[in-house]
C-alpha cells in the first residue's frame, strides 16, 4: 500500500493535471491524500484534508499523519508522474538497502520559453551541481545523497518528520535522516515524474534564493563536514566582494581578479552553448544570477533567524 502526498494551495490547472496523471498510472494498491488550504472542487472519492495553510513540510507530515500506507510517496502539486511510476519505486523497494527513492522529474511538453530556460540551468552541473542528475535521465541506478520532495518515495519505517522550519530544503533533511540510519537513497532512472520549472525568471531567481537560505538553516542545524559542499557558492559570491575590494589598492591583484572572472564567464559560456545554442544567452545570463541569488541566499540564512 502507498499513500501519495500532494500539498498545494488551491484547486488549480496544476492540480487538475496531476490527479490526471494518477488516473493513468499503472498500479493499484495506492490512496491520494490532498493537502489544500481550504477545501474547494476537489473530486469526489478522494481523501482531502484542510491544512488552513502553512508550508509543503508541515503539510506533508499532517498527510503521513493521515496516510495508511507502507510506503509514503511525494510529489508535488505542479507536478504528474509516469504510468509506471510507482510500480517501477516497488521493485527497488524491496531491498533492504534502500530507505528512499526517486528519479528524474523532467520537464512537460508544453513548457514556456522560461521554464524551458529554468529547465536547461538545473539539467547542467554547472548549473543544478549535484542535484542535476534530477533533471534528467542518467541510465544508471545509483546511490544518491539526497532526492527532491517532487519525487521521493520512503519506506514508513525510516521516515522522520519533515522540518517545519524548512520551506525549501525538508526532502534534504529527509534524506539524510535516512541515511544515518544507515538505508540507501536512490536514483533510478525509470522512476520518473514531469514537473514544471518556475515559469519566470523572478521566480527562478527566487526559488534560487530560497533554496539557498533554507540549506543554510539546515546546515546551521546539522553540521557535518559533508555539508560544506552546500556552502560553495556562497564563498563565490564572498571571494568576488572581497576580491574585488583588495584589487582596487592593487594592479596584481585587480589582473588576477578580471582574469579569474573572464575565465568563469568563458566557462558558462561554453556551457550554455553545449546546452541549447538557440537559448545560450538565457541561459548563460541565468546561471550567473542562479549562482548569485543562491550564494546571497545560503549567506542570508547563516545570518538571520529561522522563523518557525
Amino acid at each position: 500500500m502507498i499513500s501519495v502526498i500532494i500539498p498545494y494551495k488551491v484547486f488549480d490547472e496544476y492540480v487538475k493535471e496531476c490527479l490526471g496523471g494518477f488516473s493513468r498510472i499503472n498500479f493499484k494498491d495506492f490512496e491520494l491524500i490532498l493537502l489544500p488550504d481550504k477545501k474547494t472542487i476537489e473530486p469526489e472519492g478522494l481523501k482531502v484534508i484542510e491544512t488552513n495553510g502553512g508550508i509543503p513540510s508541515t503539510k506533508r507530515n499532517t498527510g503521513v499523519e493521515n496516510a495508511n500506507g507502507d510506503i509514503y510517496a511525494f510529489i508535488d502539486s505542479d507536478a504528474y508522474p509516469h504510468k509506471d511510476w510507482l510500480k517501477n519505486a516497488v521493485k527497488y523497494l524491496k531491498r533492504e538497502d534502500v530507505g528512499g527513492i526517486g528519479g528524474p522529474n523532467l520537464i512537460p511538453k508544453g513548457a514556456n520559453l522560461w521554464e524551458k530556460v529554468s529547465d536547461d540551468v538545473l539539467s547542467m552541473f554547472i548549473g543544478g551541481g549535484k542535484s542535476s542528475i534530477t533533471c534528467k535521465v542518467d541510465n544508471r541506478v545509483q546511490e544518491v545523497v539526497e532526492m527532491p520532495g517532487c519525487n521521493l518515495i520512503v519506506k514508513k519505517k525510516y521516515f522522520k518528520k519533515f522540518d517545519p522550519d524548512l520551506f525549501c530544503s525538508e526532502d534534504t533533511k529527509l534524506c539524510f535522516d535516512i541515511r544515518k540510519q544507515g538505508k540507501k537513497i536512490i536514483y533510478a532512472p525509470d522512476v520518473i515524474v514531469y514537473h514544471h520549472r518556475r515559469n519566470s525568471f523572478y521566480r527562478h531567481l527566487k526559488q534560487m534564493f530560497l533554496y539557498g537560505r533554507d540549506i543554510a538553516f539546515f546546515t546551521r542545524k546539522n553540521f557535518s563536514l559533508d555539508l560544506l559542499y552546500y556552502s560553495i557558492l556562497s564563498l563565490w559570491v564572498l571571494g568576488l566582494i572581497i576580491s574585488g575590494i583588495l584589487s582596487y589598492f592593487s594592479e596584481i591583484l585587480r589582473l588576477i581578479y578580471f582574469g579569474v572572472i573572464l575565465f568563469y564567464l568563458i566557462i558558462v559560456l561554453i556551457s550554455s552553448v553545449l546546452q541549447n545554442i538557440k537559448r545560450s544567452f538565457l541561459v548563460f545570463v541565468m546561471i550567473i544570477l542562479t549562482h548569485i541569488f543562491y550564494g546571497v541566499g545560503y549567506l542570508y540564512g547563516l545570518v538571520t533567524r529561522i522563523k518557525s
